[in-house]
Formats: C-alpha cells, structure tokens, sequence
C-alpha cells in the first residue's frame, strides 16, 4: 500500500444496514475549477460510480462553489440536498472542533510525516468524532498542500509581517499564523481575493501553490514565501442521508472510487508543487526560501500553550508520528 493510497484508506468508513437499492443521481460538490486536480478527479469518480454500480447510481459534480461555500456545502450534506463534498477540515469544525488539528501551524516535519496522519489514533478519533456530531460519513482525505505566503515585497523574516494586512481564511486555526508573526489578519471572501490583492484591500495572502496557480494570485503579487506554515488536505464526505439510503454493496463501491480519486488528486498535487516553483520563476515571481525555524519558534508556543478543542496528548502524538 502506497503512501497516498493510506492517506485515504484510513478514513475508517463504517458500513451500516442500508435499504434497497434503487437508480438515482448524487450530486458531487466542490469549490475547485474545472482545470483543477480535484475537479478532474472528481469526474473521473463520477464515471467510475456509474460504472461500477452498473448505474443505479450517477455523479452530477458541481465545481467552483456552485453549490455554495464549502461551510454551506457541510450543512447540504446533513440535509440530504448534496450528497457528497470536498470540504476542508475549518469548515467542518463548525460542527466538530477537533477535526482541524491537522491545520495546525508547524505541526508536520515534511511531507511523509502528514501523509501519515491517517495512521495515528488521533485521526481515527477525530474522523469518528465528527461523523458522531454531523452524521455524515468520512471516506476519504485528499492532500491540499502546504500553505505558503505570497506579497508585493519579500517577507524573510517575522518581523516583516508586522502590521501587514493579510488576508486568510476566516477560521481561527488559519488566523494563528498572522496573528503570531503581528500580520493584521483581514477576511476577504475566496472568490474576491484576486480584487482585493489587485486593488490593495489587502497586501498578502497564503495558499498553496497549486492554487495561488489555479486563481492567477501571481499575476498581482510579486514575490512568493516558502513558508510552509501549514499543511493542509480536505475530507471527501457522504451525507448521513444518501449514505443511509445506499446499499451495503453500493457504500462499498463509492467509497472505494472516491477513495482512489483521494489518491490519484494527492499524488498529482504532491507532483504540482514540486514544479511549481520552477515555473513560478518562469512567470517572473520571485519565489524565496525562508527560516522556517524562525517562524516555527514564535507559531509553535501558540499551538502547545493555547486553549484548542484538542487533547494535548493528540498533539504529542502527532509531533512524535513516525520518529
């Protein structure tokens, strides 16, 4: 078993007695573009379940947020009007705080060390935790990426940061990242942050950097941080609904499919971001290593000393994951 086939297998699906299958057409919700590993992927999934389960059931997938924000994507799913959902783990905090302590800044050594994740026994406890309060079932975790810091200047080092207007996402865990290094976090919707970069409503902005690609953020900033900050990867869920009204035969083929489109959109990213910075440099962005131990040493305290929904025992046994 490879290295992403158990970031996804672990997910710990719990099958239930179902009722009687029948024909009908599952939307797919997720807020990525079409030209997007995760919407390609997706597709592929869509195919796969009609095929697999000889169609009794069809994928509609709804890209780029058609559906709604991801926040609102969490509650469909436990409405029964979306059926499955790529949602980050900020998002399904609203519902399960603990489920974010992956999110967590300078939590992951590298990148082996994340994609172990699902092996711990925090994960299982969280993803268990979750699928308690929601009702909705964990399938799959897909990998998102490392987050790093784009500007208009380079930012070395953490007092660069102070006073800086930086626009992250408006979720507690994403904000301690700034908050530490004295930026002023400011929240800007997704979908405006080109704008708000362009026009100056805010100076800087973190993501991965697929998706610094995806959304063209380079074309209105000039310089790229290597921060890697923070690591992050979504849940693939079924709502509690469709997974109730799912055979046992059926809850078994969809998740296995969306388990290896888990798979197949985290190894194309893994591979993205290593090119990535290559062609960055050939668009004309400056991309910069930083001290990440410098960063580390001011962000990390807030993490071990904070008031966070987490066991401090769940954390140590992530810092110690595979040592």
């Amino acid at each position: 078993m490879n290295k992403f086939t158990t970031l996804v297998v672990s997910a710990g699906v719990s099958v239930v007695a179902t009722t009687a299958t029948f024909a009908d057409t599952l939307k797919l919700s997720l807020s990525y573009e079409p030209s997007s590993a995760h919407h390609q992927w997706a597709d592929w999934a869509a195919e796969e379940i009609a095929t697999r389960t000889d169609g009794r059931h069809t994928v509609d997938v709804f890209g780029s947020g058609q559906l709604g924000s991801e926040r609102d994507v969490e509650e469909s799913l436990t409405l029964g009007t979306v059926d499955i959902g790529f949602v980050g783990a900020g998002h399904m905090a609203q519902r399960y705080e603990p489920i974010s302590i992956h999110l967590a800044a300078f939590l992951w050594r590298d990148l082996d060390h994340f994609l172990a994740y699902p092996t711990s026994e925090t994960y299982r406890e969280v993803t268990s935790g979750y699928e308690e309060a929601s009702g909705n079932t964990v399938v799959a975790m897909t990998y998102f990426g490392q987050r790093h810091v784009s500007a208009n200047e380079p930012l070395l080092t953490p007092a660069d940061f102070e006073g800086l207007k930086m626009r992250v996402p408006p979720v507690p865990i994403y904000m301690v990242f700034p908050d530490a290094v004295g930026a002023n976090s400011t929240p800007v919707n997704f979908s405006e942050l080109y704008l708000a970069l362009q026009q100056g409503v805010v100076v800087a902005q973190e993501n991965p950097l697929p998706t610094i690609q995806a959304k063209q953020f380079h074309e209105v900033q000039s310089d790229i941080m290597l921060t890697g900050h923070m690591t992050d990867g979504y849940y693939t869920l079924v709502g509690g609904p469709t997974w109730a009204r799912l055979s046992e035969e059926d809850q078994g083929i969809i998740s296995a499919v969306l388990q290896e489109a888990a798979a197949g959109a985290s190894a194309d990213i893994i591979q993205s971001e290593k090119d990535l910075v290559d062609w960055f440099h050939e668009q004309g962005t400056n991309v910069h290593e930083v001290d990440r131990q410098a960063f580390s040493d001011i962000v990390k305290p807030v993490i071990l000393e904070g008031d966070w929904p987490w066991e401090a025992r769940q954390i140590e046994e992530l810092l110690a994951l595979g040592q």
